[in-house]
């Protein structure tokens, strides 16, 4: 192949690269027409399932034959009148565009109050298109399942509303413009698609059990259990219809609140600090849009407690000494719930979250009163002792079952007798160290020497003890002197004397007799 020939295939390849790469310029800066005159908006990074709204508010007017866009853009009619009421300097867009800048103050002041005038029904006008998001909801949100996106295909030019509603997170309405850009590579005017970036608020509610001194949730019936509520404040702007914000507590039928505990603290930067407004209390309510009855709710005053950034609620509860406590794994169970306005644009918008369940565990001994046999026998009574060896006071319940109480409550007692059927179940105690004795036998039967220290432990904590106690105690029958107190006892004793003494005196006699 000569040097010619050669020559002549680079220079035709040259020229078949330069046309490709200007095909490929084309077709990816295309010249807008009127058939060619729409892109994409992309909005990623959202809450799956979540319904995502374009509200046009204004249109580019482009003059194809120029092949390049008018001077300002033209507002929906829909909003015309509202902006010549409300701000009538803007009502030339141009004068919009110009004196207010992306992302100011002023930006979010128009667009807050006009979402919420479209919202309300005061601008009559239907949103441009709706779409929702991939996936499925998915709950709590975590930054690895904001999984939703939405892709708005072959959009008109203009600017967009961006309106995300139906999420557990609280979005905050923003704005994209799809309007030419004139590139100055190409030195044409192109349409490019748009990728959002919306902000939200991700707001949340946790409850636990707090107490400095306690590593595990397991009380005794006299202990006061410290409980804590925490919950997330969103972000409403002043426009905004619905600002609703509540917090309710759900106590199992064993659990009782001391309402006078309650405190609301509001949290800014790490410093909390007590209110004492901003909130209306109700107790023994049924939660709305719920068949559950709080042991309080408390409703808020957005406005009054927006300067914070978390609500922390404190208080402090008993377990029942009753039928309704719950000894054992199941626990008696508590959770909080957090109502909020989720779409701040419409007035009946209403979440819930619900904090995970937080069970506090407390224990209990069986006792069986037997006799030789294991035949169980009613009657006995016992008493428990601490691991100072003091003894432990019980409120009665049903027969054979007691509650740990406190010794000045009334009624209370450190004597715990069986049921007819020889049992006795003594519940509400916390881990620890204790001793039992019998205190009285059955009838006709010894008083049992016997006694047991036991040491409850749950080391998950899970509300099993690591060693069950089902203590039997056994007695044995004894032999009793017939001594009933009666007249003729006291005659055979005077008798019985009498020999004795004749007894005596006859000895002495012969003794004497002898000598």
């Amino acid at each position: 192949m000569n040097k010619e020939r050669i020559s002549k295939i680079l220079s035709i390849s040259l020229i078949l690269v330069f046309v490709l790469s200007i095909v490929l310029i084309q077709k990816s800066y295309a010249n807008i027409t009127s058939s060619n005159n729409t892109s994409n908006i992309i909005v990623n990074n959202i809450e799956a399932g979540t319904t995502v709204s374009l509200y046009q508010i204004a249109t580019v007017e482009y003059d194809y034959k120029a092949n390049q866009p008018k001077e300002g853009y033209k507002w929906n009619p829909s909003i015309q009148e509202w902006i010549a009421e409300k701000y009538p300097n803007y009502i030339n867009s141009e004068n919009f565009y110009k004196e207010v800048e992306n992302n100011s103050q002023e930006a979010q002041t128009f667009y807050d109050e006009l979402i919420a005038a479209i919202k309300s029904g005061a601008i009559q006008m239907l949103s441009y298109r709706d779409l929702q998001a991939t996936g499925d909801a998915q709950y709590p949100v975590t930054e690895d399942n904001l999984t939703g996106n939405v892709n708005f295909e072959d959009v008109e030019m203009g600017t967009y509303l961006v309106l995300i509603e139906n999420g557990y997170m609280i979005y905050t309405p923003s704005v994209v413009n799809l309007i030419p850009r004139f590139d100055e590579n190409t030195k044409q005017w192109v349409l490019e698609e748009q990728n959002v970036i919306i902000k939200a608020t991700n707001i949340g509610i946790t409850k636990t059990v707090t107490d400095d001194e306690k590593i595990v949730d397991n009380y005794s019936t006299i202990d006061e259990i410290t409980y804590t509520i925490e919950a997330d404040i969103p972000t409403y702007l002043q426009n905004s219809l619905s600002k609703n914000y509540y917090i309710a507590d759900v106590l199992d039928p064993s659990l009782t609140i001391d309402i006078r505990s309650l405190i609301v603290y509001g949290l800014k930067d790490g410093q909390e600090e007590k209110l004492s407004r901003g909130f209306n209390a109700q107790y023994n309510m049924q939660i709305p849009n719920s068949s559950e009855t709080a042991a309080f709710i408390l409703e808020f005053d957005y406005d009054e407690i927006n300067k914070y950034d978390e609500l922390k609620l404190i208080y402090n509860a008993k377990l029942n000494k009753n039928a309704d406590l719950v000894v054992g794994p199941e626990g008696n169970k508590n959770y909080a719930y957090l109502n909020y306005s989720n779409d701040p644009y419409n007035e009946t918008s209403l979440q819930t979250q619900r904090t995970d369940e937080v069970a506090v565990y407390t224990y209990g001994i069986e006792v069986k009163s037997v006799d030789k046999d294991n035949t169980q026998l009613p009657g006995s009574e016992f008493t428990l002792y601490d691991e100072e060896g003091n003894e432990i006071h019980f409120i009665k319940g049903e027969d054979g079952v007691y509650y740990l109480s406190d010794p000045e409550e009334k009624g209370a007692t450190t004597n715990v007798a069986v049921d007819g059927e020889g049992n006795l179940y003594l519940y509400g105690l916390d881990e620890g160290d204790y001793t039992i004795k019998q205190t009285k036998a059955p009838e006709g039967y010894k008083l049992s020497n016997k006694s047991y220290d036991i040491t409850l432990v749950d080391e998950e904590p899970d509300g099993v003890l690591d060693e069950d106690y089902s203590l039997i105690f056994s007695n044995t029958k004894g032999f009793t002197l017939p001594v009933t107190g009666g007249k003729g006892t006291a005659m055979i004793v005077g008798i019985g004397i009498m020999l004795v003494v004749i007894g005596v005196c006859l000895l002495v006699y012969k003794a004497k007799k002898r000598k």
